[in-house]
């Protein structure tokens, strides 16, 4: 396996890999690129920030592209089909690593689809870590879901400066309305099958196994902003959600 990103993903994935003896090859920002010339059509997982994916694809040869796999969070659907890789292998990851210097913490079940999805749940398995595959519409749709909670908790914790469980217990209608609206996007946007009051149950739920925790309106280009630029031209309606970012836009609205 190679792994592109010595950040805490990257790096503690790395590191159990050496304790295990399972093969694992690191590149840096500024080292190990040659490996990804010389081993050819095995996976090349991407644990970068998103913010970082362009000098990734400009420093990856044409012919290995195809072997990225992406497992950052947020909306990369769009980016990514307009730098012809949006059939790339996409994972969404369900560890913890906390810190340098870690090893990842099981977490849950990390998901996997595309090409090299089967390849991935392999390596991922021989580091004791769950993972399945899934077919390409079960992964957008868990993929959105898990955007929109990072769109309506950080967006409404970031207003209200309350965490999650007490805008859950105080503000429930807020959450549904601003939830309906970004499944409202990401159906017409990405095709994805959510249905709001499902959507809503999953993510109240999620909100209260952490009650304490207090999101921020963050990474604008890959959560909300996507939201915003797609309802405009996509001609949704989503009046709450933009109520709650005048403001707090990067372009100052």
């Amino acid at each position: 396996m190679i792994i592109v990103g010595n950040g805490r993903v990257g790096g503690s994935l790395k590191r159990k890999a050496n304790r295990l003896g399972v093969p694992a090859t690191l590149v840096s920002r500024n080292s190990g690129w040659e490996s990804i010339d010389i081993e050819e059509g095995g996976p090349i997982m991407v644990c970068t920030n998103a913010d970082d994916l362009a000098g990734v694809l400009e420093a990856t040869p044409g012919q290995r592209r195809g072997d990225l796999v992406f497992v950052q969070n947020g909306m990369l659907d769009t980016f990514l089909d307009a730098e012809g890789c949006g059939g790339n292998t996409r994972g969404l990851l369900y560890f913890a690593a906390p810190a340098r210097g870690i090893e990842p913490q099981p977490g849950g079940v990390s998901i996997f689809s595309g090409p090299h999805a089967l390849a991935m749940v392999e390596f991922f398995q021989a580091l004791e870590l769950e993972a399945r595959s899934v077919p390409p519409l079960d992964f957008a749709n868990e993929m959105a879901s898990k955007l929109i909670w990072n769109c309506v908790f950080g967006l409404l914790s970031d207003t209200l400066n309350l965490p999650v469980g007490e805008i859950c217990r105080l503000h429930r209608s807020t959450v549904e309305t601003v939830t309906d609206e970004l499944v409202s996007v990401c159906n017409a946007g990405i095709q994805t099958t959510l249905r709001t009051n499902e959507t809503v149950e999953g993510l109240v739920a999620y909100s209260m196994s952490i009650p304490n925790y207090q999101g921020a309106l963050k990474q604008w280009r890959w959560r909300n902003g996507w939201f915003a630029e797609s309802a405009r031209r996509l001609g949704i309606e989503t009046p709450t959600h933009d109520k709650f970012l005048v403001g707090r836009r990067p372009d100052g609205r």
